[in-house]
């Protein structure tokens, strides 16, 4: 078996729909191109070709989860249409705290 790939030869996916979109979260900028989302993923540790994200982004834009649109020749704007999901622990913390007054310590 080589590396990155399953048992039934295909690549495994190295990098999570919801790490991507947390890229767009941490960025200033809500439009990345995807060399751009493939710089923030260095930054947590992936690593994934800006071709690799492109294709990923293209799988998450036919499930509704990013937008694109052409800003020129050859270049593509991507965009989150949903956030990233909260780990649970955090996830935890906000339904604890609902009817509290602690949401400034969050």
């Amino acid at each position: 078996m080589s590396q990155g790939r399953d048992d039934a030869g295909r690549f495994e996916e190295s990098v999570s729909e919801q790490e991507i979109l947390k890229v767009f979260d941490y960025e200033d900028d809500p439009v990345l191109t995807a060399p751009e989302v493939a710089e923030g993923l260095r930054r947590f540790g992936k690593q994934i070709t800006p071709e690799g994200v492109r294709n990923r982004l293209g799988e998450m834009d036919e499930k509704g989860l990013v937008s694109r649109k052409k800003l020129g020749a050859r270049a593509v704007g991507w965009w989150a249409e949903v956030a990233p999901e909260l780990d649970s622990t955090t996830a935890e913390t906000i339904d604890s705290r609902k009817e509290s007054d602690e949401w400034e310590e969050l």
